[in-house]
């Protein structure tokens, strides 16, 4: 069972949200959207709304991008009830593409 490493290779620019992973986690594979499509939207569900804000918040308080939108929506399970849905489209900044080359490349060097 030894798995090698493969890099993230996304089709589109949607990160989907849980509470699976860290806040910290979710910042890291952003900029691995960001870096493919100069944007990414977040979309959460429920308690990962909180997540989705917090990851957009803190790439923007440190400039890697600019919100550009954010979006609520109430999302209708099959098993019934209601959710809450947030999206946040985010988009790099020219400051944030280099920074995001430089946190990846420093990344790679530790696989």
């Amino acid at each position: 069972m030894n798995q090698q490493k493969q890099p993230l290779d996304p089709e589109n620019a949607v990160l989907n949200i849980s509470l699976k992973k860290s806040p910290g986690q979710f910042i890291f594979l952003s900029k691995i959207f960001l870096k493919k499509f100069g944007k990414v939207d977040l979309h959460g569900l429920g308690e990962a709304t909180k997540t989705v804000a917090q990851v957009a918040e803190t790439l923007q308080r440190k400039q890697y991008v600019s919100i550009k939108k954010i979006e609520t929506q109430t999302y209708t399970p099959e098993q019934g009830g209601k959710k809450i849905k947030l999206i946040a489209q985010l988009e790099v900044t020219e400051e944030g593409k280099q920074m995001i080359e430089q946190d990846l490349q420093r990344n790679k060097s530790d696989w």
